[in-house]
């Protein structure tokens, strides 16, 4: 019978083993300091890709932390792809003069997620050097302000929600994002994401089309609703469970 309590034990270890333990802490992250959040989440830069130089879909979403030198140091949002126009709002816009502002909202599905270890963080929101996962769906609402049919101002805000590799679900919202450039009015700096092309990959020469902007202030929850155990028990623990 003993032996048969040993065997039970053993694989259950061998299961336990193969449960990967979740790396990210759970709770709540902002790139501000506010009540009840961890702060220390860098604000970043985004791109959105698009097929032809002033629209066409697909378009690619590519966000990136920015440390005021480098790109992506800290977490990444990419390739969410939006397939499917949604016609612009132009209650707003007046079709005469071509002043007003114009709302766009936009659906980008898949994708995937990237948070970096940064010990500079008052809590350090992954405790192991990366910690990875899938995008569900991507919402992005911006507005163009226009003068005289000219674009001359834009702001956006974005929601994205995830999984991480264990199981746990991730929430990740960008505002106060305000757009800086856009083709064919200017080429996109190599101080924002890359445009990226439908499969992922980086947009070919041909094919550099799209907008640019800031994400000012950013807001994360690391939701503690692991599927499965996010520790994994020692063989001491299992022998004890056992004897």
């Amino acid at each position: 019978m003993r032996h048969r309590y040993l065997a039970a034990s053993l694989v259950t270890l061998a299961l336990l083993a193969a449960i990967p333990a979740a790396a990210q802490n759970p709770g709540l992250y902002s790139s501000a300091l506010r009540p009840g959040m961890h702060s220390g989440v860098q604000t970043g830069r985004a791109s959105t890709s698009r097929v032809f130089v002033n629209s066409g879909n697909p378009k690619v979403f590519d966000a990136q932390s920015w440390s005021g030198a480098t790109l992506g140091l800290q977490w990444e949002i990419r390739c969410g792809v939006e397939n499917t126009l949604t016609p612009p709002d132009y209650s707003l816009y007046n079709s005469g003069t071509g002043t007003g502002l114009i709302t766009f909202h936009q659906t980008f599905t898949g994708g995937t997620f990237t948070l970096y270890s940064d010990p500079s963080m008052p809590q350090n929101w992954v405790s192991t050097p990366s910690v990875n996962g899938t995008l569900s769906t991507t919402s992005v609402v911006s507005q163009v302000q226009m003068v005289n049919f000219v674009p001359i101002a834009s702001s956006f805000t974005g929601t994205t929600t995830g999984h991480f590799e264990s199981g746990c679900t991730l929430d990740f919202a960008m505002s106060n994002g305000f757009g800086v450039g856009e083709t064919p009015y200017l080429a996109k700096p190599a101080t924002y994401p890359e445009f990226l092309a439908a499969d992922c990959s980086p947009a070919d020469a041909a094919h550099q089309f799209g907008t640019w902007g800031d994400v000012n202030d950013i807001i994360v929850s690391i939701n503690n609703d692991c599927a499965t155990p996010a520790q994994r028990s020692t063989w001491g623990q299992l022998k004890s469970i056992y004897r």
